[in-house]
């Protein structure tokens, strides 16, 4: 029979009372079973019929006599001077150590980069076939004013040795701009050279034809190389022309490789490498400022003041050790970040374009008369050159002093260590 009512209408209250509690049959203590029995079996010892046994093990000594001991794989040492537990508040951290460069200053101007090693072979080929091209011609001139009896005509002879030494202090100038771009890693200055190579090729285009206008053919002793003196002239603006393709190449891919080393260096930090790259551009037109300075200053000194010795001539000497005294300055104020010598090197900046718009121009007003007629051309581009150098000049000084204190300064000694 079934435990519930067949009738599901029938009352919950029913059912319930149908069934009532069931009283247990037996009580705790009829089903606890008693202890007395283990009580009295643990309280007795073992008896001598049990299995029960004890063994004697023989254990090695306390101390060995022979240990065997594997061996670090650091010195201790070392260990000791690299793990520091040292808490700071007792003792300064360590000093770490900074690994100092052994390459040889050769390894340095020539890396094992074949780009590096190319561009600073065509510079030097280049300088090398123009200074012996130069040099033969200097010996010419040299030979047809000592043969000249004509003034006027030894007076034009005397004015060409400057061209050709400018122009060979220029080529010295470029390998030597070269070397220190490949040695600095700075790949502004390998774009800089490229134009100032360009530079170079007007300058020896237009040479050709103040020699030629200056000198007669006929007349004008062969030389070493018993070479006709147009053919000389001809091959100077060849070689530089090969040689600037070939700067364009090799300054391509010298920039790719420089770029990498140079972020890898200076970061992610844009605002880093954006002050850098106006360091670079500073220091490469404070390289090329020196040059135009000299150049022009040397050409106006021996080719137009050098007759008339009146108080423009001492000005003008005076100024050419003044200006390379005030580039100096202004090359240490944007390293060590001093601001009062950016603002001398900023006054002096402003005072050298005042007297190179001067020196223009009087070129420009007596270029007709016979102190500047074969000569205004070439102190013509060296002046506005030299303006166009100062301008950008004294824009970057304002861009490099704005720059001074964020971090430039301890990033570029990593740099120039690193590199």
């Amino acid at each position: 029979m079934s435990a519930y009512h067949p009738d599901h209408n029938y009352p919950v209250s029913h059912q319930q009372s149908l069934y009532p509690h069931r009283q247990p049959q037996e009580s705790e203590e009829d089903i606890k079973a008693p202890y007395d029995d283990l009580i009295d079996q643990y309280t007795t010892p073992y008896a001598a019929t049990d299995k029960h046994q004890t063994f004697a093990v023989d254990t090695p000594p306390i101390s060995p006599t022979k240990q065997h001991r594997r061996g670090v794989s650091y010195k201790l040492s070392e260990y000791e001077t690299k793990t520091d537990d040292t808490p700071h508040g007792s003792y300064p951290p360590v000093r770490p150590t900074i690994e100092k460069d052994t390459r040889t200053v050769w390894a340095k101007i020539l890396p094992e980069s074949l780009a590096c090693r190319l561009y600073v072979v065509t510079v030097l080929v280049e300088t090398a076939v123009d200074l012996a091209i130069e040099g033969d011609l200097l010996l010419r001139f040299q030979e047809e004013r000592d043969l000249d009896t004509n003034a006027s005509d030894a007076t034009q002879t005397n004015k060409m040795p400057v061209y050709l030494s400018i122009f060979a202090l220029a080529h010295v100038f470029q390998f030597i701009m070269a070397c220190d771009a490949v040695y600095n890693r700075n790949t502004l200055q390998f774009l800089a050279l490229t134009i100032f190579n360009g530079l170079l090729l007007i300058y020896a285009i237009i040479q050709k034809g103040e020699v030629q206008d200056a000198l007669n053919e006929i007349t004008l002793p062969t030389g070493v190389s018993h070479i006709p003196i147009s053919y000389l002239t001809t091959i100077i603006p060849i070689v530089i022309a090969v040689a600037e393709v070939a700067y364009m190449a090799l300054g391509w891919k010298i920039y790719n490789e420089f770029g990498w080393k140079v972020y890898k260096f200076l970061g992610a930090d844009r605002r880093i490498k954006k002050m850098y790259a106006h360091y670079q551009i500073f220091e490469c037109l404070m390289k090329f400022d020196l040059f135009f300075f000299v150049g022009f200053s040397v050409q106006f000194i021996w080719l137009v003041l050098n007759n008339d010795r009146d108080w423009e001539y001492y000005v003008t000497c005076a100024a050419l050790p003044l200006s390379i005294v005030l580039l100096i300055e202004g090359h240490l104020a944007a390293r060590h970040e001093n601001r009062w010598m950016m603002a001398t090197f900023m006054s002096g900046c402003v005072g050298a374009l005042v007297y190179f718009v001067y020196k223009l121009v009087k070129v420009m007003m007596y270029r007709t008369t016979t102190q500047f007629l074969l000569i205004w051309r070439t102190l013509t581009i060296f002046s506005v050159i030299a303006l166009l150098l100062l301008l950008t000049t004294f824009v970057m000084a304002c861009m490099v002093i704005s720059n001074f204190g964020r971090g430039l300064k301890q990033q570029s000694r990593c740099i120039r260590h690193l590199l």
